[in-house]
């Protein structure tokens, strides 16, 4: 019984210590493949031959309650 409490606690200290390492380097091998997608040039598209130019409404600057109302009577 002592050689089991003798040898458990560093066999599994070192089994732990290789499980966080293990760990770690995925992480870290995720993270340089996700920096390095991210790094990757934008995909431009070509550019459409026949576009038809979008021509702007034209809309008057002036909002409409602010618009003279001829039809109003004078307040008392």
């Amino acid at each position: 019984m002592d050689r089991i409490r003798e040898w458990s606690f560093p066999v599994a200290l070192l089994t732990a210590w290789i499980a966080v390492a293990g760990y770690t380097l995925s992480s870290l091998g995720h993270a340089q493949a996700v920096v390095a997608a991210a790094q990757k040039p934008a995909v431009v598209a070509p550019p459409i031959e026949n576009a038809t130019p979008v021509i702007a409404k034209q809309v008057s600057m002036v909002r409409k309650s602010h618009k003279p109302v001829a039809h109003r009577e004078p307040r008392s």
